[in-house]
């Protein structure tokens, strides 16, 4: 009989801590949602207004041409144990005049470049900000 309390409590517990996770897992992918946009108030006659997200990084290069500069840099998801997945580290592409262009897709299975976020910016510099 005390046996059977104590496993009901653990299973109570394993429940109820994989709900959790689940919940924490839900919030992360929304918040990702969130933070993969396309922002700026861009003119509809602009290239960047042929961007879309998901675009390769060849496609964002045959309408923009090359950056002024580029940053990579890892994401915290590298040092996820056991994580998979195709978002380990990001590229950042600057243009001169137009903006930043964020790129995700390294990861396992090898690199593949797709648009994450794009900001319009006619100020950008076209260089990584310095820290």
């Amino acid at each position: 009989m005390k046996q059977g309390k104590i496993l009901a409590i653990f299973l109570g517990l394993v429940l109820g801590a994989t709900g959790c996770a689940s919940s924490k897992q839900d919030a992360a992918v929304r918040s990702k949602a969130e933070e993969s946009r396309i922002e700026g108030k861009f003119p509809s006659d602009s290239s960047f207004a042929k961007l879309t997200l998901g675009m390769s990084q060849g496609q964002v290069h045959e309408i923009l041409g090359q950056p002024t500069d580029t940053l990579s840099y890892q994401t915290g998801k590298a040092w996820i144990p056991f994580y998979f997945g195709p978002d380990v580290m990001r590229m950042e592409e600057f243009y001169k005049g137009v903006g930043r262009i964020t790129f995700t897709g390294a990861g396992i299975g090898g690199v593949h470049w797709k648009v994450f976020r794009a900001i319009y910016d006619p100020s950008e510099d076209g260089y990584p900000d310095p820290k």
